[in-house]
């Protein structure tokens, strides 16, 4: 179904809550307009970056952060140092002390509100923060190894000058008790398959709904939080089918959870007297997620969004060449963003990608087609940044993974500030509106994507 035919009734179903074209946050516009930089009306669309690697780390896209910084061994991922790669294994390896210090300084400096100016001033108008459950000190049991993150004042003024910009902030429970997928740190644990069902367990479900209580109560309790937190996301990337769901999760994860944590969120709204075009849209992964079915058990709400992730890394190679990743070519991605993905075949809308990257299947990112520090690729890149905005912005938006990465990882593929600086990606909100406009397809191909 075209995006055209679903926005009237997505934009009625918004009465019922806010996203930015709400309340047109008028300082985004004022700031931009002083500075002569920005297009006369903000655009309807979600355009952001995750705030990855800082109150959730991950080593990998900041090995020098992770071990100069806040002083936890070295490691790359939850396949490196032992499968101990994460917050958990940090302060057990280090002792609380110790990591609270380190962590403190790394809450403190990865992200500041100066990156929100850089964010803002790079046209963007939106950021999402990945954070987990051990921010609310009280859900951490005697079994469990998490840094103290004391008082979340290194958030307050992040989300303070989100709001003097006029910005809108996606709040998203990135890393839940338990943890929700197996090997990845940006669970804050390294949980091994063995030990699953995880997160998938009434008491789980219990502290991260109480999680996002506290959260909903501190955002609309906030002046600055509820100025600019619009949505509030009950939990990232749950294991999919793709990698083995127990049965714990097929048998009560839509079935229990995803209510739960709507109620969770409406309750403490309630108790607030909350008006209804001020509660929160509450997010949920989308159907293409393959974690079951997001809607399937959900009561009514007109505030309910989808979560959308899509790295397209070996899935192009496995659709253009299937078996030999290592002869998949630049006209490969372009031709799967350009008319293959459709990130609306599972009808959940409203929807936003908020993870994606520019990253290509690592059995070719470093030859001579895709290396990405080759002068004769900066086209490519630039080519299919377009085509990726296009597709995307037949959603409600979109939110890029991640704004900055560490010095050693040095890949614009994963960093939208280092992408700007290459010019792979315009860095004002005219060039956004311009690249939206361009059918670069068209260009490429001689045949349009057919995307408004």
């Amino acid at each position: 179904m075209r995006w055209s035919t679903l926005l009237p009734v997505l934009l009625a179903a918004s009465a019922h809550a806010w996203m930015p074209q709400d309340r047109n946050l008028a300082a985004f516009n004022r700031n931009y307009n002083a500075h002569g930089k920005r297009v006369a009306a903000l655009p309807n669309k979600i355009r952001g970056v995750n705030l990855g690697g800082w109150l959730v780390s991950e080593p990998w896209l900041m090995k020098n952060e992770w071990t100069q910084v806040i002083g936890c061994p070295a490691c790359s991922d939850c396949n490196s140092n032992g499968g101990k790669c994460s917050e958990f294994d940090c302060v057990s390896a280090i002792g609380q002390s110790a990591a609270d210090s380190g962590f403190n300084k790394h809450y403190t400096g990865w992200i500041t509100p100066a990156d929100i100016q850089d964010i803002h001033d790079a046209g963007l108008n939106t950021i999402r923060i990945p954070i987990g459950y051990w921010s609310l000190r009280e859900l951490v049991d005697s079994s469990e190894h998490f840094p103290n993150m004391g008082d979340l004042k290194y958030l307050d003024a992040v989300i303070q000058k989100a709001a003097d910009l006029g910005m809108f902030v996606v709040m998203d429970l990135h890393a839940a008790p338990g943890a929700q997928k197996t090997n990845d740190a940006f669970t804050g644990q390294c949980l091994p398959p063995a030990w699953l069902p995880g997160f998938f367990i009434q008491r789980n479900y219990d502290r991260a709904s109480k999680w996002l209580s506290w959260m909903t109560q501190r955002i609309h309790n906030t002046p600055s939080y509820a100025q600019t937190v619009g949505i509030i996301e009950v939990v990232n990337e749950p294991q999919s089918s793709r990698e083995g769901m127990p049965a714990e999760e097929v048998n009560t994860f839509t079935q229990v959870y995803y209510p739960q944590a709507l109620k969770a969120v409406r309750d403490a709204e309630a108790a607030l007297n909350v008006p209804a075009s001020d509660r929160l849209h509450v997010q949920f992964m989308d159907k293409l997620w393959s974690s079951g079915d997001p809607k399937a058990h959900l009561p009514s709400d007109s505030a309910i969004i989808f979560d959308d992730h899509n790295y397209v890394g070996g899935a192009v190679g496995a659709i253009s060449h299937p078996g030999k990743p290592q002869d998949v070519k630049q006209a490969d991605y372009m031709w799967y963003t350009c008319y293959t993905d459709d990130r609306l075949s599972d009808g959940d809308v409203p929807k936003v990608v908020q993870e994606f990257s520019l990253t290509v299947d690592g059995a070719v990112e470093g030859n001579n087609e895709f290396a990405w520090d080759a002068s004769q690729n900066q086209a490519f890149y630039t080519q299919w940044w377009n085509a990726q905005q296009r597709l995307y912005e037949q959603t409600n938006g979109w939110i890029f993974w991640t704004w900055k990465v560490g010095n050693e990882l040095n890949n614009p593929r994963w960093s939208y500030q280092q992408a700007v600086a290459r010019k792979w990606i315009p860095g004002s909100a005219a060039g956004l509106e311009g690249t939206r406009a361009n059918d670069v397809c068209k260009t490429y191909f001689g045949t349009s994507d057919g995307r408004n």
